[in-house]
């Protein structure tokens, strides 16, 4: 059969009038009509209601930041703006290729602190760690001063653990057991001047001018369209002379001799798949494994220079032993009048030691001091609301008021989602979307949704 010719009133009416109404008119497929206007050149109209196309200046954001936080900036909806980078295969943003400087900053401090001041998460730090063969921080424990106390809450935990040299796990455990609420972080808007001054420095050093984040200006900059003293740095190419020295020379060598970074000739050298001359992780010696044992995997893993892991790694691997040190009268005195977790860190064993011991002796665990006690009105409310708003009210975190319902076994009487019943299934077959909200208590999104799941024709 011959395709139907277009008329002059339906070629008249395209891109004036929704692509679906066009359809009912003409008596055309959707398809047809999309591809005919597409041919012309013709823009679709764009009702109330209707997703707008997206611009070149949108695109350019995806992968630059979260999902979400780019559907707040260009308020659309984080499905749309993940389904749109997935089909211009834009990667995710935690998934953006490693730099330079961020491979300096591996070791410096826990994974779980440089995941928070790079924008990534803390397993991607952690592996990362791991392929480059760099140590983890450690991290030695140090009495807490006034002055540092009082420094707490006044900023992010990560400036004040950035300021105090502490870490970011030990900052937010010392301000909630103080009961200090965290700093509410704003942002502040930008200014003619700071906007006048993008793209004449490089943003890290503008970043420090302005007391911003490099994050914060790069992305100005582009939203913005201007071209920055960091777009016009390129990377060096590579020489057939210089690609020579991978594998023959240490990293540092060679890095010394083409003047590159030492991070950049590692890279290239594993993207030819070379070995290195000398491996970061130095073998073990006869002299040393004879240590392992003597003392405990941490007191011999400081005398060697090595990681406590990596010593009771090695130790287990050649079937050694451990040495715990014996316990003190002294020391057997102070089980169960503190908590075990504070008694580990006062006397340098491991939680487990301290916790085997004292259940050996028959020892009760000290009361928690956070510990607070369910009054009776506390208890009346269970299963009044949900147990996340409850636990808002009452000041409880949300598995303490869920476990405390459940061991009294009082039922749940205001669930948040209500599950659909068999006869209301039944409608969604039958009757339009508003009917069904009407007739259900429901509203008209949570029908159109279920209808999804279903696989049903929306109205």
């Amino acid at each position: 059969m011959a395709a139907r010719q277009w008329t002059s009133r339906e070629l008249a009416l395209l891109g004036k009038r929704p692509d679906r109404e066009l359809v009912r008119e003409f008596g055309r497929s959707l398809q047809a009509i999309v591809t005919k206007r597409c041919l012309l050149g013709i823009p679709r109209l764009i009702a109330e209601g209707d997703s707008r196309p997206w611009t070149n200046e949108e695109e350019s954001l995806l992968g630059t930041d979260e999902d979400n936080k780019i559907a707040a900036r260009l308020k659309r909806t984080t499905v749309s703006v993940t389904k749109r980078r997935h089909f211009l295969k834009i990667p995710h943003y935690f998934d953006r290729p490693w730099t330079t400087k961020e491979d300096r900053l591996l070791g410096t401090t826990t994974d779980r602190q440089l995941a928070e001041e790079i924008g990534r998460s803390t397993r991607q730090v952690r592996e990362r760690r791991r392929e480059l063969g760099v140590l983890p921080f450690i991290y030695i424990p140090r009495h807490w001063t006034i002055e540092e106390e009082q420094m707490l809450g006044t900023e992010s935990d990560y400036v004040v653990a950035k300021r105090l040299g502490r870490t970011l796990g030990s900052i937010l455990a010392k301000r909630e057991g103080l009961g200090i609420p965290p700093i509410e972080v704003k942002s502040r808007p930008w200014t003619k001047e700071e906007i006048k001054q993008l793209g004449k420095k490089p943003d890290e050093e503008l970043a420090q001018v302005l007391g911003r984040s490099m994050d914060a200006v790069r992305l100005q900059r582009r939203l913005r369209k201007i071209k920055g003293v960091d777009d016009l740095l390129a990377a060096k190419p590579w020489t057939k002379a210089e690609e020579k020295l991978l594998g023959k020379a240490t990293d540092e060598e060679v890095a010394r001799r083409t003047g590159r970074k030492v991070s950049a000739v590692r890279v290239r050298r594993q993207r030819k798949g070379l070995a290195p001359l000398r491996f970061l992780r130095r073998p073990w010696t006869k002299k040393e494994e004879k240590l392992l044992g003597t003392d405990t995997d941490e007191v011999v893993g400081k005398r060697l220079g090595r990681d406590r892991s990596t010593v009771g790694g090695r130790r287990r691997e050649l079937g050694i032993p451990t040495k715990n040190p014996d316990w003190t009268p002294e020391e057997t005195k102070l089980l169960g009048t503190v908590p075990d977790r504070q008694l580990a860190q006062r006397l340098h064993r491991t939680l487990f030691s301290v916790q085997n011991r004292r259940l050996k002796l028959n020892i009760p665990p000290a009361a928690n001091p956070k510990y607070r006690p369910w009054t009776e009105a506390e208890l009346k409310r269970l299963g009044a609301m949900p147990d996340a708003d409850l636990a808002k009210e009452i000041g409880r975190a949300y598995e303490a008021v869920r476990d405390k319902r459940n061991q009294l076994h009082i039922p749940y009487n205001h669930p948040r989602y209500v599950w659909w019943q068999p006869k209301e299934l039944e409608l969604l077959k039958n009757f339009p979307e508003q009917e069904v909200a009407r007739l259900t208590g429901r509203t008209v999104a949570a029908v159109r949704q279920k209808k999804l799941k279903m696989a049903l024709p929306l109205d």
